[in-house]
């Protein structure tokens, strides 16, 4: 359970740096999604920290296995974001899960 709540919360701090790296320098917001996944995978692999280990799944290569996490705290972030957008009403418009495109609004056809 412990180890469910630490990749929870990488992908949380994952959202959070994301955000301010994009509001303090404005280009990157196109490489929002980029940047999530190099943080969630280099954070991971910067704290040798594999899922599988910890709860005893044979993996044929340790290395892949931290990957693999890495991709699963990157994973956990759109919950994040779906979990912000509810609470704050305020949607990542450049995040290319929740979409940038101009819509428009349902036109009348009768």
């Amino acid at each position: 359970m412990y180890d469910f709540a630490i990749v929870a919360l990488l992908a949380l701090g994952t959202v959070k740096l994301v955000d301010y790296l994009t509001d303090l320098i404005p280009p990157l917001k196109a490489w929002r999604t980029v940047l999530t996944f190099v943080g969630a995978v280099g954070t991971v692999v910067a704290l040798d920290y594999s899922l599988f280990t910890q709860y005893g799944i044979a993996v044929r290569n340790d290395t892949i296995g931290m990957w693999v996490t890495g991709f699963m705290v990157a994973g956990i972030t759109v919950a994040w974001r779906a979990v912000f957008g509810f609470l704050t009403h305020d949607r990542a418009t450049g995040d290319e899960t929740l979409g940038d495109h101009e819509h428009t609004p349902l036109r009348r056809a009768a």
